[in-house]
């Protein structure tokens, strides 16, 4: 029906299990691919960047748990609803390896802080 999420998100939704150690291969995997990109198009790693990152939140109160962890510990921009959070970075310069370690603390954040489930980052390249 119109309007009803795919029936992979509501599996997740009702049976909240996922792992972190896939969701790290496959964003490390991904990180690889968009810094290749990425330089392709002229970053290097002087080049200032503001990331945009999101989450899928099992419900409201995890959204919001994470939401407040963000907050206490960055200086993100962090915004989020009853399914999930969103948010950018601050301007900074980055790497392949700086990515790596970010996405890391990045998805173990979202583990430990209402099993939020990291869905990646994007940039918009100047």
């Amino acid at each position: 029906m119109r309007g009803e999420p795919p029936d992979e998100v509501m599996m997740w939704k009702r049976n909240k299990e996922w792992s972190p150690e896939e969701v790290l291969s496959r964003q490390l995997a991904m990180n690889e691919r968009t810094w290749a990109e990425l330089q392709a198009h002229g970053v290097t790693e002087e080049t200032q960047l503001r990331l945009d990152f999101f989450y899928e939140a099992p419900d409201e109160e995890s959204a919001e748990a994470l939401a407040r962890f963000l907050v206490d510990e960055t200086d993100y921009e962090v915004r989020h609803d009853d399914s999930s959070v969103s948010g950018a970075t601050l301007d900074t310069t980055i790497s392949q390896e700086i990515l790596d370690q970010w996405v890391r603390w990045m998805v173990l954040a979202g583990h430990e802080n209402g099993h939020c489930k990291f869905d990646g980052w994007g940039a918009a390249v100047p």
